[in-house]
């Protein structure tokens, strides 16, 4: 092979989702962005690399970016708080408790709704929420967003869920054990993320009691935000906008083409699966992005899980919904609050105002 064809097969390697961040990873100054593979709810962050969005973006500001691989059995915290990742995405309800403790990050955009499910064994007497007193729940972490949301529900029936007196009973195990946990009566309950969720459904027969993609409440709200280090706020704002609009294009592709976006997540090799099955949880999911929207998610479970106990008595909780949400406004950096992608032009549509509610605008 002459040198010519070499350096052609090169750069075609480049092109490669692993490979061209091995580039980047050489420049100190480039801004490391946090993702987890085999995640269906990661779809943001994998359309908005794998679509191009983030290259976009951060080519009009001259700047150069590097996606950073959350390892198995591990979360974007560890990276935030190691310094090797500026910017990632997880369950809101899960970050609350971190922040609290000192982890410096802030959200900056809502991402979608629903991807957590709650079950009980086929003919269970437990037939809602308001059944669970006296009940032991399988959890894959106790500081799990899953968990958070569950509380809230609890404290919707007076029931209590934090402290001696707590009438229920929350148990760990990993994400594997939980269905088989159930299936055996180690447990009464068990919550579980997508695609687990549904697979676990489907393959034992699990009835649902909670669904926080269609639950009254729980449906109205983002499960999952995108957020970035109040570090890389502070030195390099307009990467932090970067971040936002190729994230929030990332949702609004994913909200208007989710077979589309189920093919790139399994051709990349990012989420495993079925493509059929994992199309229709994508569809499920209301990909709507907006800040204002997110904002208002953030400040409504931060203030209901002071209330449970989870969040300190002590703690400021204004302040705290202040100083870790990003009013880009404030900084002098114009950003919409999100977008909608339309599909027969192939094209994103800037929205400025949030929209009325969480329910798909295309």
């Amino acid at each position: 092979m002459n040198f010519k064809k070499w350096m052609k097969v090169v750069l075609a390697s480049a092109l490669s989702f692993g490979f061209a961040n091995s580039f980047a990873a050489q420049d100190a100054t480039t801004v490391k962005i946090a993702y987890y593979a085999g995640s269906l709810c990661g779809a943001p962050f994998h359309v908005a690399y794998l679509n191009g969005y983030f290259k976009e973006e951060f080519e009009k500001i001259g700047q150069k970016f590097e996606l950073v691989r959350i390892a198995d059995n591990s979360s974007a915290n560890d990276l935030i708080a190691s310094g090797k990742a500026d910017a990632g995405f997880d369950l809101l309800a899960t970050e609350l408790q971190p922040i609290e403790n000192g982890l410096q990050v802030a959200f900056i955009s809502g991402l979608h709704t629903g991807c957590t499910k709650f079950y009980v064994k086929k003919g269970s007497s437990i037939k809602s929420v308001k059944d669970s007193k006296g009940k032991k729940v399988g959890v894959v972490g106790l500081s799990d967003s899953s968990v958070m949301s569950y509380r809230r529900k609890l404290q919707e029936f007076g029931i209590k869920s934090t402290g001696p007196d707590a009438e229920v009973e929350f148990v760990v195990y990993t994400a594997n054990d939980l269905p088989i946990a159930l299936e055996k009566g180690a447990v009464d309950i068990i919550t579980l993320h997508d695609p687990a969720a549904a697979t676990a459904e489907k393959q034992y027969g699990f009835t649902k009691i909670l669904d926080t993609a269609t639950d009254a409440k729980l449906g109205l709200e983002y499960c999952c935000q995108a957020f970035i280090t109040l570090k890389l706020l502070k030195k390099n704002p307009q990467a932090a906008a970067a971040i936002h609009r190729a994230i929030q294009r990332g949702a609004a592709f994913a909200a208007a083409e989710p077979y589309k976006t189920a093919k790139l997540q399994i051709d990349s090799k990012i989420v495993a699966g079925n493509l059929d099955f994992n199309a229709e949880l994508l569809a499920s999911y209301n990909f709507i992005p907006s800040v204002k929207l997110g904002y208002e998610t953030f400040k409504t479970v931060a203030k209901e899980l002071q209330e449970t106990g989870v969040l300190k008595k002590k703690t400021n909780i204004d302040k705290f919904i202040k100083d870790h949400y990003v009013d880009f406004a404030a900084l002098g950096i114009r950003v919409p609050d999100g977008y909608v992608y339309d599909s027969k032009a192939g094209k994103f549509v800037e929205r400025w105002e949030a929209p009325k509610s969480l329910v798909k605008e295309n």
